[in-house]
């Protein structure tokens, strides 16, 4: 894919110059996603997604923000290690239950399942805990999954409370040294932080059924190795990605590091995750596109950003029937090795802006 809005180092000279070329605005047309699909299928480059709730809106599942959104002050003070602690009956059935269970029927988008066949380059990371993805190596579901239940620390040195970064990496989304500290920490007999329980291990068994259907509880599910409440396998409002080994965080940084192009699905800007991957976008001239029906994205110097508007359930589909289409071209011509892409071209030079 050609190097849009970039900015180039001049090789005779310390200042950069734009690069003419337009930028990218709010699209409706194909002309982006087949430039996107060559990336995927006909150039292989390597393409990191990241979704949102958008993408499960047509399964039924509510978002956190816009229209129908869960998102209110009380989420946000409830959805806490410090007030599960509190009282975690009152915890699931007040908050957790009512507002983050699955409905009956919910079907999974399988859309981006498929384009990550089309190039072992896709990665994708999800925000969303719904785990209609089946997991598998080219996907992190970063705020963990539903069905999924983890024990707490006793203490919270493995909170996002402050920064301790001791590294020059690219992409900060975690604390290495607070994860070694906690992982230091870990009760020997405990599923604890390093592990997650399913809910068909949960005790006491007639707490399974309720967890399942999204139904009040009569006493707080407890682990099956020491006894004490434990937590949906989920990303807490005070937690950051090094709290537990689910999360994946290093790779997450890593993935991030080697990405070529970034994709957004339905995903808000206010939140870590993406909030990072633009600003990191943004710092190494990485085109960005952003699939999604709210919150687009302002191409500038600094940022070579396409939006694609339009709910995911319409669009995705139509950007998998390009990759498909290109994998048909490449099959008849019995794949060769990738084509190269002009920003892979020996000639194309790539600096930070």
């Amino acid at each position: 894919m050609p190097s849009t809005g970039r900015r180039r180092r001049s090789s005779s000279s310390n200042e950069s110059e734009d690069v003419q070329q337009p930028r990218r605005r709010s699209c409706r047309g194909k002309s982006s996603l087949i430039e996107l699909a060559k990336d995927i299928s006909l150039y292989q480059r390597k393409v990191l997604f990241i979704t949102g709730a958008g993408m499960s809106v047509a399964s039924g599942v509510r978002p956190f923000r816009g229209k129908g959104g869960v998102w209110t002050q009380h989420i946000w003070q409830t959805g806490t290690r410090e007030a599960f602690r509190k009282d975690p009956l009152e915890w699931y059935n007040e908050f957790w239950l009512p507002c983050l269970s699955l409905p009956k029927g919910a079907k999974p988008n399988d859309v981006l399942s498929e384009i990550l066949a089309c190039n072992p380059n896709v990665k994708m990371i999800t925000q969303n805990v719904d785990g209609f993805n089946a997991p598998c190596g080219q996907m992190i579901e970063a705020h963990g999954r539903l069905g999924l239940y983890k024990c707490l620390p006793e203490e919270d040195s493995d909170t996002d409370s402050d920064s301790d970064d001791e590294d020059d990496r690219p992409v900060h989304l975690g604390h290495r040294r607070k994860r070694r500290l906690a992982l230091k920490k870990k009760r020997t007999l405990s599923l604890s932080t390093a592990e997650f329980s399913s809910v068909d291990q949960i005790e006491p068994p007639q707490t399974r059924g309720s967890l399942r259907d999204g139904k009040s509880l009569s006493k707080a599910p407890r682990c099956p190795s020491c006894n004490n409440p434990v937590a949906p396998q989920a990303l807490l409002f005070d937690e950051g990605y090094h709290s537990h080994s689910f999360y994946q965080f290093q790779k997450m940084e890593n993935w991030l590091a080697e990405a070529e192009v970034i994709v957004f699905v339905g995903t808000s800007f206010q939140v870590r995750l993406p909030e990072i991957a633009l600003e990191h976008a943004r710092a190494e001239a990485i085109p960005v596109y952003n699939f999604n029906v709210q919150d687009f994205l302002e191409s500038t110097v600094r940022l070579n950003a396409t939006n694609v508007a339009g709910p995911s359930e319409d669009t995705l589909p139509r950007l998998l029937s390009a990759c498909e289409q290109f994998d048909l071209e490449l099959d008849s011509d019995l794949k060769p090795k990738a084509v190269q892409s002009p920003a892979q071209s020996p000639n194309a030079v790539r600096v930070k802006s």
